[in-house]
C-alpha cells in the first residue's frame, strides 16, 4: 500500500508568518525543525482497525506506516501532490506578494527514488507554484515521509544600498532612535541585528521609507507589553523593494493599517500608525530591512538619507529627522 503526503501550513489568527519571519522582534530563535511523527494502522487481535503513534506490541502484527503531516510553512505556503497516490509530485504553492524558498528534506525514503535528489531548495515566485520533487517508486512496499520549511524572499536578492532609506514618518519630524544595530536588549538575533527602534509617540503615521510592494500585514493584535505570550503579536507591514530586500514596520496600532497586500506603494505612503503592539516596554517603531540568505532570513545594514540625502548609519540615542 502507498500514500502521498499533503503537507500544509498550520494556520491562527496570529498569523503564522509573523512567528516564523518576525520572531526576532523579540529577539527570538526562528522555529526549530519539528520532528517527523508517523502513524501505525493495523488490526488488533479481535479484528478492529487501530490508529496510534506507535507500533504494536506484537512485532509480527502487519502494519502500515503513515507519515503524519510536519510544517515549518509560514501560513500562506503549502505543499501539495499534484501527481497521484502511486506517482507523487510535490509542488510548492506561494500565495504571498513576493518570492519565497522552499526546502523539501526527506525523513524517510523506502524503496523511492527522488528527483532532484532530496534535500532539494525551489525558489517559488510571488502567487505561484513551482515543482519542488517527484518521487519514484523502486520497488514493492515503497512509503516516504519528508519534511518542509520555508522563508521569505529570493536568496539571489542583492541588497543596494546606495540609495539610502528615508526615516518612516512625515518631513518635519524628529524622534529619537532608542536601539539600533546590534541592540543589547532584543537585536542581537540575525533577523534583527540591524534593525532600528525609533520613538514614535501612538498613532504617529509611519511612511514607507523606499517604494516596493506590499508582501504581507497583521493588523489585529490589541495590546502589548514584555511578557512572553506577546512574542508573536506584533502589527507589522512587510513591504517587498525593488531589489529584492524587505523592510518590516512592527509594532504597529491597533486596526491602523492603509494599504493591503499586493498593493504597490511609494517612498513617503502613509502605511499605518505607530504602536506599541507586541514584544514592546512603550510605544515606538521597529524597523528592519531583510533578505533570505539561503533559508535563512537576515537583517542588513542600511543608512537613513540626511537633508541632501545622503546616507548615514542610525545610532542608539540620535535624533532622526525626516527631510
Amino acid at each position: 500500500m502507498a500514500w502521498a503526503i499533503d503537507i500544509r501550513p498550520r494556520r491562527s489568527a496570529a498569523f503564522d508568518w509573523f512567528f516564523i519571519l518576525l520572531a526576532a522582534i523579540a529577539g527570538l530563535s526562528a522555529l526549530q525543525p519539528a520532528a517527523a511523527k508517523q502513524m501505525y494502522q493495523y488490526q488488533d487481535a479481535s479484528g478492529a482497525w487501530v490508529f496510534a503513534d506507535r507500533p504494536p506490541a506484537d512485532a509480527n502484527t502487519p502494519v502500515t506506516v503513515k507519515p503524519l503531516p510536519v510544517s515549518e510553512l509560514p501560513a500562506k505556503v503549502s505543499i501539495r501532490n499534484r501527481g497521484t497516490t502511486d506517482a507523487p509530485v510535490l509542488v510548492a504553492v506561494n500565495d504571498y506578494y513576493g518570492p519565497i524558498q522552499v526546502e523539501i528534506t526527506a525523513e524517510r525514503l523506502r524503496n523511492m527514488r527522488t528527483d532532484p535528489p532530496l534535500p532539494a531548495r525551489v525558489v517559488v515566485p510571488a502567487r505561484s507554484e513551482v515543482v519542488a520533487v517527484t518521487f519514484h517508486p523502486t520497488g514493492p512496499g515503497w512509503s516516504y515521509a519528508y519534511h518542509a520549511r520555508a522563508v521569505l524572499g529570493d536568496p539571489a536578492a542583492e541588497h543596494r544600498p546606495e540609495q539610502p532609506y528615508a526615516p518612516p514618518f512625515a518631513p518635519g519630524q524628529h524622534f529619537r532612535i532608542t536601539q539600533a544595530f546590534d541592540g543589547a536588549f532584543s537585536h542581537q538575533h540575525p533577523q534583527s541585528r540591524y534593525a532600528v527602534d525609533i520613538s514614535l509617540p501612538l498613532g504617529t503615521p509611519v511612511w514607507a521609507a523606499r517604494a516596493g510592494v506590499v508582501m504581507e500585514i497583521a493588523d489585529d493584535f490589541l495590546d502589548g507589553g514584555t511578557d512572553p505570550k506577546y512574542q508573536t503579536r506584533a502589527n507589522a507591514v512587510r513591504i517587498l523593494h525593488d531589489d529584492g530586500t524587505m523592510a518590516v514596520y512592527a509594532h504597529l496600532h491597533p486596526d491602523s493599517v492603509r494599504v493591503a497586500p499586493g498593493a504597490r506603494v511609494a517612498r513617503g505612503t502613509w502605511l499605518a500608525n505607530s504602536g506599541n503592539t507586541g514584544f514592546s516596554t512603550g510605544p515606538h517603531l521597529h524597523f528592519a530591512i531583510q533578505h533570505n540568505a539561503g533559508m535563512e532570513l537576515v537583517a542588513v545594514p542600511f543608512e537613513f538619507a540626511d537633508r541632501d540625502n545622503h546616507g548615514f548609519t542610525p545610532v542608539e540615542g540620535m535624533q532622526l529627522t525626516a527631510y
